[in-house]
């Protein structure tokens, strides 16, 4: 092999490691917009946790009802600086209202 393939597998086993020991969280509450950014989403949940849920795919209404989402702890930053940051994210709402 050359040097270049070496590292390269190299660099493929450190990202999967890395994608491997990320932890999956579940957390219900009410979506709500970020304090550094309007275009940031957290949710707060009944740990009193804050998570960052700015990358989901599809946002979720704010203020309406409480959702239930699952995603993946990262330690990266991120623009909005607030929260710990999910990412893969899935969500649907649940019955609970959030007024």
């Amino acid at each position: 092999m050359n040097q270049r393939t070496i590292i390269a597998a190299a660099a493929l086993l450190i990202a999967s490691a890395a994608s491997a020991s990320a932890q999956r969280v579940t957390v219900i509450g009410c979506p709500a917009r970020g304090v550094a950014d309007v275009r940031c989403l957290v949710i707060r949940g009944t740990d009193n946790v804050t998570y960052n849920i700015t990358d989901a795919r599809q946002r979720p209404e704010i203020g309406q009802r409480a959702i239930s989402v699952t995603g993946y702890k990262v330690n990266r930053d991120h623009f909005c600086k607030q929260g710990i940051v999910l990412t893969n994210i899935t969500w649907t709402y649940t019955n609970q209202s959030c007024k």
